[in-house]
């Protein structure tokens, strides 16, 4: 069964007051919409497509020639009208993947385990979920009393007992094609947004007597999407730590975790020493044995094994 995927970037994202596009703020180094592609790249599908509306031109330029395909959703009118623009891109029958292009934190290997648990269960649609102690704006997730998948409630239009529901949408989707279609044919903006919502999608599916398989996030950072400059701020620094995690694991010592920050397209070599402060960007690779002294930012640098950088040093390649 073929797969494609559809990253939803048309958000005008108001609270970020930018004139940049959403999904083009930087996170970890690179674009938020790039973190989304590098992860979807892992599972081949046949074809991406990246749904863009405000300021298309800029996403636009930033894909030229990356071998996505575009459509465009002009004016927003909720997700399920911007899953729709993607529908003529798409087979007729086969898998969709769908995903939102301001997630840096979702992992290749959650996404491949959607997909999987759609096609072990041959559920209409598989979508994550997370149990959270504040479920806050997310949609909540209504389940049966035997704890199935009933119907995703935006927060805004919950009840006082669907309010109270803890597990949400963690807003990534796996959906059989043919039963897609009809069920985004059937979506009406009868809500407090006047949007076609894309959760809607599971209730029709659902009184359709279709099954929808629930897969709760491991780790609920995986969802974190990017609306405000503090969220762009939490997802860097949750993804720098990722990073600075994964050089303690390789035998990197790390002196002050939370003044380090090291791009996820940097190299580093075994018994090498970063001290507090230190800043690694632009594809650095070290050696093994080195030792970068405190405050000292390096861009595009290559050290051979045994190297020394005095503190505050700044050295750029290129």
């Amino acid at each position: 069964m073929g797969l494609s995927a559809v990253i939803l970037a048309a958000g005008e994202g108001k609270r970020l007051k930018t004139g940049r596009a959403k999904v083009l703020h930087e996170a970890g180094g690179r674009p938020l919409l790039d973190h989304v592609l590098a992860v979807v790249g892992p599972l081949a599908p046949d074809r991406t497509i990246v749904v863009v509306g405000h300021l298309r031109e800029q996403v636009e330029a930033h894909l030229a020639g990356r071998g996505v395909a575009l459509a465009v959703q002009d004016p927003p009118r909720g997700t399920g009208d911007a899953l729709a623009k993607a529908l003529p891109f798409l087979p007729e029958a086969g898998e969709v993947l769908v995903l939102s292009g301001d997630v840096p934190l979702i992992t290749a290997v959650t996404l491949a385990a959607i997909v999987e648990l759609r096609r072990s269960t041959g559920a209409s649609a598989a979508l994550a979920t997370a149990v959270l102690a504040d479920a806050g704006a997310y949609g909540r997730i209504v389940r049966s009393r035997a704890g199935d998948v009933t119907a995703i409630v935006e927060a805004k239009d919950a009840s006082d007992v669907q309010g109270a529901i803890r597990e949400v949408n963690g807003g990534t989707y796996v959906f059989d094609l043919s039963k897609l279609r009809p069920a985004l044919a059937q979506l009406r903006p009868n809500n407090a947004q006047c949007e076609y919502y894309l959760t809607d999608v599971i209730g029709t599916l659902v009184a359709a007597g279709l099954e929808v398989a629930g897969f709760p996030l491991a780790d609920v950072a995986e969802m974190a999407g990017v609306n405000s400059r503090a969220d762009l701020a939490e997802v860097h620094r949750l993804l720098n730590a990722r990073v600075i995690g994964r050089l303690q694991a390789a035998g990197v010592a790390v002196l002050d975790p939370a003044t380090t920050w090291v791009e996820e397209d940097c190299r580093v070599g075994p018994d090498t020493v970063l001290e507090p402060g230190v800043h690694l960007r632009c594809g650095c690779t070290l050696g093994e044995r080195c030792r970068i002294g405190a405050g000292s930012v390096l861009e595009g640098v290559t050290l051979e094994a045994g190297a020394t950088i005095p503190p505050l040093t700044f050295r750029r390649t290129g």
